[in-house]
């Protein structure tokens, strides 16, 4: 089944999907370089980056989390269709329905599920290895990339079939 995004979004989804774009492709593009950097200067100098490790896990963390969006907002996550072409389209209607509110749930239980650890982590003060970063922020940031992205999982369950 084929369902298209929808053409107007409010303007709070679109500042959360210009911020959230930016973030996921400044956060690849420097995945990218520092690694390719960090090989260069590694095996062809002997001169490793300091933190390279750290700066590509945190980064990670905000392509993920702010790509979620994105693939919300484009209906663009893996569909299965295993029965679609077996029903007709009100039930088809109603399975992208489901789809849509069992991933408004996902996305609860993914946030419900980082509070613990990200309480750990700012209680006792977890630092990242090389560089000393505070591990809470790091949270934060998947906290908001998380936010945006449930909040993006919201309207297009909200829309259904009026928006696409």
């Amino acid at each position: 089944m084929s369902v298209k995004p929808p053409t107007a979004l409010p303007t709070v989804l679109r500042a959360v999907r210009a911020v959230q774009t930016i973030l996921a492709i400044g956060s690849a593009v420097i995945i990218v370089v520092s690694t390719v950097a960090d090989v260069v200067l590694r095996y062809g100098f002997g001169r490793p980056i300091h933190g390279a490790y750290d700066i590509v896990e945190c980064l990670l963390v905000l392509l993920v989390f702010n790509g979620l969006s994105l693939v919300f907002l484009d209906r663009g996550h893996i569909v299965i269709d295993l029965v679609d072409h077996l029903c007709g389209p009100r039930l088809q209607r109603a399975l992208s329905r489901f789809g849509d509110l069992a991933s408004v749930a996902a996305l609860g239980l993914m946030l419900w599920a980082m509070i613990d650890p990200a309480m750990q982590a700012y209680g006792y003060g977890d630092r990242k290895i090389e560089l000393g970063l505070k591990v809470w922020i790091v949270w934060a940031f998947a906290f908001a990339g998380t936010a945006g992205a449930t909040l993006c999982a919201v309207f297009m369950a909200w829309v259904g079939e009026r928006g696409r």
